[in-house]
């Protein structure tokens, strides 16, 4: 792939996670739960897409611009993998917490409480493409090839898989 066209890919993800997140998002419209089954996939399609997307920009980005030799680059690729960091495990502890039993007892906090998570989501992806994505394009940083990822994005994969489907459904892998 070229640089251009991981780019284009990049963007594709982001356009693919905020679509999946609005489908969460309608479900949290409703003042009932829907099923525990349509909710857990739900959750899973957003964040199973989320750190699909998340493992590729580590590998194609981020662990690019941390590598660069120019100072405000690199400066600026830490500041955003700090951030997303952050983010990350606020999304993370959110999903592994808000277990299917729990969702149903406490459905109207969920639902606050998913919204907040999900509109930081949104944020965080439009601050990306309005600033990290050009800072990546202005520096040509190469983004053709991959190196390896600063963070094991699997085994975080499979501890919120495990939390959002436990006792909801199989979902498949």
């Amino acid at each position: 792939m070229k640089g251009r066209d991981m780019l284009d890919r990049l963007l594709r993800d982001h356009r693919l996670i905020r679509e999946k997140a609005q489908a969460l998002l309608q479900l949290l419209d409703h003042e009932t739960m829907p099923s525990r089954a349509l909710l857990a996939e739900t959750r899973w399609r957003v964040g199973s897409h989320i750190m699909q997307h998340l493992a590729f920009e580590d590998r194609h980005l981020y662990a690019k611009l941390l590598q660069d030799e120019r100072p405000h680059v690199r400066e600026r690729g830490q500041q955003f993998q700090a951030e997303l960091a952050t983010l990350f495990a606020e999304y993370a502890q959110h999903a592994q917490y808000w277990t299917p039993d729990r969702i149903a007892s406490e459905w109207s906090r969920f639902r606050v409480e998913s919204r907040r998570m999900t509109l930081a989501m949104f944020a965080r992806i439009d601050l990306e493409e309005v600033e990290l994505y050009p800072l990546a394009t202005n520096a040509a940083i190469d983004m053709k090839t991959n190196v390896a990822p600063t963070t094991n994005w699997t085994r975080e994969a499979f501890a919120i898989k495990d939390a959002i489907t436990k006792g909801a459904c199989t979902l498949p892998a």
